[in-house]
């Protein structure tokens, strides 16, 4: 069996694709951290020689099944055509797992304990086109992923998640015009205290709108979710960094704003210097600008989440704000290691909790462990009268939503 290269396996799954096969299934493998794996062996001929014995062990898997076809579609991607119907060959991926999960390859003196990720789909003519199967994999090797090691994912053409990837896909080139261009526009949104004695700066989050060019704001569409799953946060990161210190250049106020911040950008640690030196070229007082990062985020990189805040703050003197406070572990015992100036509350806590007790029980204890620990509190989604007094009674110092104050235009990097 010789080893497809990845156009010849295009064209493969493209042309049994367009012929309404059904017993035709692709069975797409990525081996899981290989970049880990590479930099831990250190040089290209050990990685090699790790890829090599890997797919050795797929091929000797598979080569006695009838008419099977075996492509590498990447550096740690490998891929096959089974001449068999999907159930049958969600039965090999499985098997081809644990088989994965049992082996022991020695580089030079390192072992390695290979796992891999697969994704498996009919080769079905709804799809259309070979592209839009490999972006079915590719999504189900994304969702794998999310699992961990040694997980086996089954996606169809009709699978719900498909039509927003395929959105989502459809968004990248808007994106990438959209960020060259220029054509996303800063709004704010008022962050209001909910008591008026407080005597206190303007508050504002900074959200970002897409204009298309007939001029008119999109705020609907997917572009943060598609920017994160095609890793372009950090890039978003940047534009609203760079637009928002061009506005404050512009027109200076005593304003505080608060800016979001993705995992991937806390990840990169230069962006800490290049952060500084914005601030420098357009005077920005790092007192005025508040970073948020959400409870998720933290979760998953808890480390470097708290290296980052701590360069932020400590280091360039911002303000931070814990988001969506409530959906993600919310482990307040925690709290106190989080050096942060603000506790924001999951809004699907505020829309619910006026009617709901264990919703106010999270507001009232959110609250509550804030004050221990000399945090304020921020409610989203606030959406009426009623909502604004009974969070003003339980303690909470600000309110944001549209009964407080619709975002409205702040920059337009366009015009300025």
């Amino acid at each position: 069996m010789d080893l497809l290269t990845r156009p010849s396996f295009i064209q493969a799954i493209g042309y049994i694709s367009s012929n309404n096969d059904p017993l035709h299934t692709l069975i797409y493998t990525e081996i899981n951290q290989a970049p880990k794996v590479a930099s831990l062996l250190q040089g290209v001929n050990a990685e090699e020689m790790l890829i090599n014995a890997i797919q050795q062990v797929i091929y000797n898997r598979v080569k006695d099944i009838p008419n099977v076809r075996m492509g590498k579609l990447g550096w740690n991607r490998f891929a096959l055509i089974l001449k068999l119907p999907v159930q049958e060959s969600l039965e090999i991926a499985e098997d081809l797992s644990q088989l994965l999960d049992q082996q022991t390859i020695e580089i030079e003196g390192v072992c390695y304990h290979p796992k891999l990720i697969i994704g498996v789909t009919p080769l079905s003519p709804e799809y259309k086109t070979a592209e839009r199967i490999l972006a079915a994999v590719d999504e189900a090797l994304f969702q794998a992923r999310r699992t961990g090691n040694s997980i086996v994912k089954l996606i169809e053409h009709d699978d719900p998640i498909l039509h927003d990837y395929y959105e989502s896909l459809s968004l990248l080139p808007v994106i990438r015009e959209g960020l060259a261009n220029r054509s996303f526009v800063l709004y704010a949104q008022p962050i209001v205290p909910t008591s008026e004695n407080q005597n206190v700066a303007n508050k504002y989050e900074v959200l970002l709108r897409y204009k298309n060019t007939e001029g008119i704001i999109d705020s609907k569409s997917r572009f943060l979710q598609t920017a994160e799953l095609f890793h372009l946060s950090r890039e978003i990161d940047y534009y609203v960094v760079h637009q928002f210190c061009r506005y404050f250049a512009q027109q200076p106020t005593d304003a505080v704003f608060a800016l979001n911040i993705s995992g991937s950008t806390i990840r990169y640690s230069p962006f800490i210097d290049i952060l500084a030196k914005e601030f420098k070229q357009f005077g920005v007082n790092p007192k005025q600008v508040c970073f948020e990062i959400t409870e998720n985020v933290v979760d998953r990189d808890y480390k470097q989440a708290i290296e980052f805040m701590n360069l932020l703050k400590n280091q360039l003197g911002c303000l931070l704000s814990l988001d969506d406070i409530g959906i993600g572990s919310s482990n307040l015992v925690n709290l106190s290691k989080f050096n942060v100036d603000f506790l924001k509350i999951d809004g699907s806590f505020i829309k619910n909790f006026l009617n709901d007790p264990y919703s106010e029980l999270v507001v009232n204890f959110v609250t509550a462990a804030a004050k221990l620990y000399g945090r304020q509190t921020i409610a989203e989604f606030v959406e009426n009268a009623e909502q604004l007094e009974r969070l003003k009674m339980l303690g909470v110092d600000y309110a944001q939503g549209f009964f407080t104050g619709k975002p409205e235009l702040l920059f337009d990097p366009q015009l300025s």
